[in-house]
């Protein structure tokens, strides 16, 4: 499959969720396992960009090579779409949900 983003979106990897937060690794030393539901997967902020739609950032005086293919971006908590592809899970975000490059 190709995914050819339009308009104001960028297309991310999200990172592998291992753990939640330092109390989900605190609580499993202590020998308590506390599962996450989906909603807590889905708070993962991190993730690298896999492609920029051609007018992102355009609303806001920038144009899309403020972030480039490759860039490690923290994006809104609970923000996008999720699209797979057999078994890679991407998201596609607005513009406005990436909040910064991390480097």
């Amino acid at each position: 499959m190709t995914i050819k983003l339009l308009l104001h979106h960028v297309l991310i990897l999200p990172d592998d969720i291992t753990e939640a937060d330092a109390t989900l690794k605190r609580a499993k030393a202590a020998g308590i396992v506390l599962e996450m539901d989906k909603r807590e997967q889905k708070a993962v902020e991190f993730g690298s960009v896999v492609a920029v739609g051609p007018t992102a950032f355009k609303d806001y005086g920038r144009d899309n090579t403020i972030i480039k293919v490759g860039d490690r971006i923290s994006f809104a908590k609970y923000a996008g779409k999720e699209i797979k592809d057999n078994d890679t899970t991407y998201l596609i975000l607005n513009d406005e949900d990436v909040l910064a490059v991390i480097e």
